[in-house]
């Protein structure tokens, strides 16, 4: 069964269309919902749904059955769900707690027949927070997303930001895996240039992290954002990104990265579900 799956955060909107386990297309819409959450409040709500309606003609060329799911900044807003529903319309989804982010978030690695990861410390960094997640019920969530480690930053020098997550990390034991577009910039960075499916499986090294935070905290968002591996969007994010990273290759060694999320364990699980003939949606 083909299945469009859309994943709406606090940085980008993603379109998915998954053919069983395979992935048919990907769409990937720099759209910082974040810088406009004013006094708890999203703006420009109506500027959201034209992107994701442009996002969804492209998907419909494979599939109607098409689930929309929101993350932290539909959570975090007053207006949040209400903004959510005005952008999804009439289809089936919901703004997912952050339980049953992590949860997806988990399953995405460990079902990854390309990974073969065992015992995974799942690091899902995104723009309003980051999931530590180890198994199905284990999870932690902290608020250093990249957007909120920025202003984090303008307050404190970098060793004291990285101390003050590794203090906050728990000690679990196993293989860290890296979810999120922070991770797959710093990942293409080993190549010199954008390319999500290459980076899959990649490893991310203490040593590698420092050198690029030496050479990040150097340069302005634009210059940043010329590399020839940095999307457009992402310079802004990629420094206190590399922080929160260079954190966690600290706590936990070095770092695998994964271009899949959520959104591929949600699509998995509406395939087995499927199969089983289990009732209902998600």
């Amino acid at each position: 069964m083909v299945v469009g799956i859309f994943d709406l955060g606090s940085n980008s909107f993603i379109a998915l269309v998954l053919d069983g386990k395979e992935d048919v297309f990907e769409d990937v819409r720099v759209v910082k919902t974040a810088f406009y959450l004013k006094d708890g409040i999203l703006k420009d709500c109506e500027r959201f749904k034209e992107v994701f309606d442009s996002m969804k003609e492209r998907v419909r060329a494979y599939t109607e059955n098409i689930h929309v799911f929101g993350t932290a900044i539909f959570r975090e807003a007053r207006n949040g769900r209400e903004c959510f529903e005005l952008i999804k319309g009439g289809l089936p989804g919901r703004v997912l707690s952050g339980k049953e982010e992590a949860l997806y978030s988990y399953l995405s690695v460990l079902w990854d027949e390309e990974l073969k990861v065992k015992d995974p410390i799942v690091l899902d960094l995104g723009g309003g927070s980051l999931e530590v997640i180890r198994g199905e019920k284990d999870y932690l969530s902290l608020p250093f997303g990249t957007r909120k480690v920025l202003d984090l930053i303008e307050g404190n020098t970098v060793d004291e930001v990285v101390e003050g997550i590794v203090e906050a990390l728990p000690g679990w034991k196993g293989k860290a895996v890296g979810i999120g577009g922070t991770f797959v910039t710093l990942a293409s960075s080993i190549l010199g240039r954008w390319s999500i499916k290459e980076v899959h499986g990649k490893v991310l090294t203490r040593e590698i992290i420092e050198k690029l935070i030496f050479q990040y905290s150097r340069m302005s968002t634009d210059e940043i954002e010329s590399l020839p591996y940095v999307p457009r969007g992402r310079g802004a994010t990629l420094f206190p990104g590399s922080v929160v990273t260079l954190a966690l290759s600290i706590k936990y060694g070095e770092i695998v990265v994964s271009r899949r999320g959520y959104r591929y364990g949600l699509g998995w699980e509406i395939e087995r579900r499927r199969r089983n003939g289990v009732p209902g949606g998600i």
